[in-house]
């Protein structure tokens, strides 16, 4: 009984596991594409996607909001960028990362 309660724990370690692992991914895919997507000029930055990885397993997407818009809060001569990751493996999940840019900077 011993053997199957640490087998049944072994199995629970391993999937949890590979969800951390896929939300790793998911996080290090956001944060990429919001850098990418802040080193662009303030005039250039739009929304975009989604774009799926190589693999089918990822897809990002990025909504780009003037600063009047976003957040309910007006603040002028900026843009909040929302860069969404989805993922399906153990159902559906996604990872959300936000950035507020200002122009000029």
């Amino acid at each position: 009984i011993g053997f199957l309660a640490v087998g049944s724990m072994q199995i629970a370690a391993i999937n949890g596991n590979a969800g951390a692992r896929e939300a790793t991914e998911a996080a290090t895919r956001a944060t990429d594409q919001l850098e990418t997507l802040i080193a662009l000029p303030y005039e250039s930055i739009v929304s975009g996607g989604p774009v799926t990885d190589a693999d089918g397993v990822y897809s990002t997407s990025w909504a780009v909001l003037d600063g009047t818009a976003a957040l309910n809060t007006p603040l002028p001569n900026t843009k909040t960028i929302t860069v969404t990751v989805t993922w399906l493996q153990r159902g559906p999940r996604s990872f959300v990362a936000t950035y507020m840019k200002a122009n000029n900077l």
